[in-house]
């Protein structure tokens, strides 16, 4: 009914927060089912297939899935633009645009419907073939770039390092050339046309040629490398890769043409925590060991640092958890230069034994300093 509005997650029996992937299964499977050419003279089933249609063309769309989650069953009054005439409460008319062009959706929708009976991975048509003919090779489109997880120790990004890494990543398939048919000449007639390169009754949405094989009436067999995706996962190893000094948790290394089809390719870097060292930002912390005589009298101790042992100067009456800021030894600074801070926290050290002559001296000093404690013959 015009206007009534319509739950396009309910209809494609998906969350609210499904994410692409999702929703295109959700698609295909319902697709499936519901199509004409499985269910021939159920009406209900076609307009089960044509809600299903209409579904998954608003919510693979960012921007119509963002008005409708908006907007709800008004959200059609804030689309402009030709396509297919919506209604809103009040007798009042709009439209929103298809992504294809004449006869209703297209564009990806149609390139997703060729490959509906092919498989959860756009794989082959029927028995194995997919659509041959008008090619269901996608146009040539830039390569994505791709994200790759390094590991490497705190010290490495302390002092930046050359490594070499192995990533896996998907590659052409070099068999079909990325066509993902086995061979142009091994063909047979389209399942889903019976040869004729036109679509059957109850597809008119799609216009007169066939949506799986293009209008070419054939179907071709499936590369078996790739099983019909026309690329494959391969490893490649990244030789001298360099990682800055001073490199932060998460952060990536860019690799200029090293990826997929000469795409970028980025390495995000988690950094091994090391037990000795808190990070926050470009500054370290550190606890250090300070006996106690030291910590009431003053004196040195010794920092473990990056950078090896330092002789660290504390004043009388050190106490545990006190902080020494110690410049320009924490982490390399990545822009501006020069480097953070370390600071180190002292950890009074109490022995756990005393030699008679210590206990008898501790004694006296207690006594002196009035402590209220009880002192043992």
């Amino acid at each position: 009914m015009a206007g009534e509005y319509k739950d396009y997650y309910k209809i494609l029996g998906v969350a609210k927060d499904a994410d692409e992937k999702e929703i295109k299964s959700a698609y295909r499977r319902l697709a499936r089912k519901h199509h004409p050419d499985v269910n021939p003279g159920d009406k209900g089933a076609e307009d089960k297939f044509k809600d299903v249609a209409e579904a998954y063309e608003v919510l693979s769309d960012k921007d119509k899935r963002a008005k409708y989650d908006m907007y709800g069953d008004q959200w059609k009054a804030f689309s402009q633009g030709g396509g297919f005439a919506g209604f809103r409460p009040g007798g009042g008319t709009t439209t929103y645009t298809t992504t294809g062009g004449a006869g209703g959706f297209g564009g990806g929708l149609d390139d997703l419907f060729a490959s509906l009976f092919g498989g959860e991975n756009g794989g082959g048509g029927f028995g194995g073939f997919r659509s041959g003919g008008r090619s269901r090779v996608p146009t040539a489109r830039p390569a994505a770039n791709v994200e790759y997880p390094v590991e490497i120790s705190f010290n490495e990004a302390y002092r930046g390092t050359t490594r070499t890494f192995t990533v896996t990543m998907p590659e052409t398939c070099h068999r079909c050339h990325g066509s993902g048919t086995a061979n142009a000449g091994r063909s047979k007639p389209c399942p889903m046309c019976h040869g004729t390169g036109k679509a059957r009754s109850g597809r008119a949405l799609f216009g007169g040629t066939c949506p799986q094989c293009g209008g070419s009436g054939e179907a071709q067999e499936v590369c078996p490398e790739c099983r019909g995706n026309g690329q494959v996962e391969k490893q490649k190893r990244l030789a001298d890769v360099r990682i800055p000094a001073g490199i932060k948790e998460g952060q990536r290394v860019r690799l200029a043409g090293q990826g997929p089809g000469n795409s970028d390719l980025y390495l995000k870097v988690s950094i091994r925590p090391d037990s000795r060292y808190e990070r926050k930002e470009d500054d370290l912390y550190t606890d250090f060991p300070i006996p106690y005589t030291v910590a009431a009298l003053g004196g040195e101790a010794a920092v473990e640092t990056m950078d090896g042992r330092k002789i660290l100067t504390v004043p009388p009456g050190t106490q545990t958890g006190q902080n020494f800021r110690m410049t320009g030894l924490g982490m390399p600074r990545l822009k501006g230069g020069g480097k953070g801070n370390l600071y180190a926290r002292a950890k009074i050290v109490v022995p756990k034994s005393l030699s008679p002559r210590e206990r008898e001296l501790l004694k006296e000093l207690a006594q002196l300093r009035k402590d209220e404690i009880n002192v043992g013959a």
